[in-house]
């Protein structure tokens, strides 16, 4: 069952935080691109590129992690939006190189060429996972490549558990060493 979840923050610089659960079923990603169409027309953004890279992100969930998962849409003041996709699995996104005549493979040459940038961030006591996208933003408000960092964490949202490193940020997943015992 499908619910969405609205925010309320007294801050000045939300524009709009909403969540919504999907199921791990193909059925679901046209949901998730009429979720965050819905949520850039509400804050007066060109929906195509958003509802692409969420698509993407949707898609390798019930392909890859085959768990509920929520979306998350965030915007504020003087901010591009960002978009998050959590999921219940630490198995980490791994680039591919497809070739000419692949079906799949170029979800990252999506990503590269739509976000500004994107990482992912994991907890580990909880076994999740949030793929996190930045949108490009308008070079004339000066927003454009703006690093929103641990912001991305938005109320309810995970972050590395206490004591954990962030497993992943940048272009590329890279490999990850266990954490060691005290």
């Amino acid at each position: 069952m499908q619910s969405l979840i609205a925010h309320v923050h007294v801050s000045p610089y939300v524009i709009l935080i909403r969540s919504q659960m999907f199921e791990p079923v193909a059925v679901e990603v046209p949901e998730v691109r009429r979720f965050i169409e819905k949520c850039c027309l509400e804050v007066g953004i060109d929906p195509n590129a958003p509802v692409i890279l969420a698509s993407e992100l949707a898609t390798n969930v019930v392909r890859h992690a085959g768990t509920p998962f929520k979306v998350t849409f965030a915007a504020m003041n003087d901010r591009p939006p960002w978009i998050e996709v959590e999921d219940g699995s630490m198995q980490l996104p791994e680039p591919r190189t497809a070739g000419p005549d692949d079906l799949g493979g170029r979800g990252f040459e999506l990503i590269e060429a739509l976000a500004a940038e994107w990482h992912t961030d994991c907890n580990v006591s909880e076994g999740s996972k949030i793929v996190c996208v930045t949108l490009k933003g308008d070079e004339e408000d000066g927003s454009d490549g703006w690093d929103h960092g641990d912001t991305a964490r938005a109320e309810g949202q995970h972050a590395a558990a206490a004591g954990q490193p962030d497993l992943h940020r940048g272009a590329f997943p890279r490999a990850v060493a266990a954490p060691r015992p005290a």
